[in-house]
């Protein structure tokens, strides 16, 4: 009795095995299909001129989840004004680490706004180098520089372009902006990946 039953639970097994062998693999995805390019761009002209270029590399993790690395540098310049006469100009870079999820993705198709609208969230943390100019809590340090820890959350929307490109607003919050930081709360970002 007891060799009837090995001898069905061995010929189950084998067909199961059989089953998934002959069933045509998934395609697997190459490296470069589940990556990413793209960056910020930023401009503001007048009492302050900021430029900002920001490339960064994403890697998807799952189909609405990604992670990355990027990279940034600004030039900053601030003109005196009459409450404050003082100018400074300076040069900001750093790296970035962040993560993005489409919390909602193609809109168009669950409440008709439109395709390829994709509402987005994303959590950053990003190391800036900064001049002592900048530097208005604590003591200056010795080489002219401080570094400067953010840590930026937010939400948006992305618009595909086509397969692999899209553009993308964001509203992102600093839960760390302190006296030091050069951007005030909300910050928008503007970017774009391929």
């Amino acid at each position: 009795m007891k060799q009837k039953y090995i001898t069905i639970a061995i010929l189950l097994s084998w067909i199961a095995s059989a089953s998934l062998v002959a069933q045509p693999k998934k395609e697997e995805k190459k490296l470069w299909d589940r990556m990413y390019v793209g960056g910020n761009l930023g401009l503001q002209f007048g009492t302050i001129t900021d430029i900002e270029v920001s490339p960064h590399v994403g890697y998807y993790i799952y189909p609405r989840w990604s992670a990355g690395i990027g990279i940034t540098y600004e030039y900053y310049k601030q003109k005196g004004t009459l409450y404050n006469p003082y100018s400074r100009n300076t040069h900001i870079y750093g790296y970035n680490f962040f993560t993005r999820l489409a919390l909602i993705q193609d809109m168009g198709q669950t409440f008709g706004i439109g395709n390829g609208i994709s509402l987005i969230g994303e959590a950053e943390y990003e190391r800036l180098s900064l001049s002592n100019v900048f530097k208005r809590s604590g003591t200056p340090s010795e080489n002219g520089r401080f570094w400067l820890d953010s840590f930026l959350v937010g939400g948006g929307i992305k618009q595909a372009m086509s397969r692999r490109s899209s553009i993308y607003i964001l509203v992102m919050w600093n839960l760390n902006e302190t006296i030091d930081s050069p951007y005030s709360n909300p910050i928008l970002k503007f970017g774009f990946d391929f």
